[in-house]
């Protein structure tokens, strides 16, 4: 795929799909494949968690730091996931990343990734990531079964299941669409896209400078 800008020839790999698929499981079993691929820090006013480290899964700032980034063009897409729980995307980590011809990856939700694309049309990879059919049970009905199996509250099955029609349909947007019927396989999938994508990247940007 051609380059029609002039940030250089990274990219930014977006895992979309609906709540409870395995976007993030594949995420991390993936990125330690590839020496140049990371994830992307998003901007977010909530408190960090165990485990969690500055400006490697978030940026943590408050709402009022928040409210200065976003009008100030600092984030390419942002969202009140609850209220006073702001999250977004930091501009200039993509764009150091894309000139550096290095690669990003981030699990997000829809609304996230239509915006992202828009912003960066020729440097980002939507990847669908869908729950599978089985026997005579529907990838809906599949999803709602193994949230259930993980022990997850009902408040929060019902709020995923509610968007999840809507979620499938943006599978048409996407370049890839891969199943998670079975961890491993999905992994070795989303790590021959990525593999592709770059190769393709790194031509290109051979061709150019030849």
């Amino acid at each position: 795929m051609p380059l029609h800008d002039d940030h250089g020839s990274g990219a930014i790999f977006l895992l979309v799909g609906p709540g409870g698929v395995g976007k993030n499981t594949l995420m991390q079993r993936v990125m330690p494949r590839f020496a140049d691929l990371h994830q992307v820090p998003t901007a977010t006013t909530r408190a960090m968690r165990p485990g969690e480290m500055e400006g490697r899964e978030h940026y943590f700032i408050d709402e009022p730091t928040f409210i200065a980034w976003r009008d100030g063009g600092k984030l390419v897409e942002w969202e009140e996931v609850h209220p006073g729980k702001w999250y977004g995307v930091v501009r200039d980590p993509l764009e150091a990343a894309f000139r550096a011809g290095t690669f990003l990856i981030a699990d997000v939700e829809m609304a996230g990734a239509q915006k992202v694309k828009a912003a960066f049309p020729d440097h980002t990879v939507l990847i669908f990531i869908a729950p599978p059919a089985e026997g005579d049970k529907d990838a809906l009905q599949v999803l709602e079964e193994r949230m259930r199996a993980r022990g997850e509250k009902e408040e929060g099955i019902a709020k995923r299941m509610a968007r999840a029609p809507r979620e499938m349909e943006f599978s048409k947007q996407c370049q890839y669409i891969i199943v998670n019927d079975d961890p491993d396989r999905a992994t070795e999938e989303l790590t021959q896209v990525i593999a592709q994508e770059r190769a393709a990247r790194f031509l290109i940007e051979a061709g150019e400078q030849s």
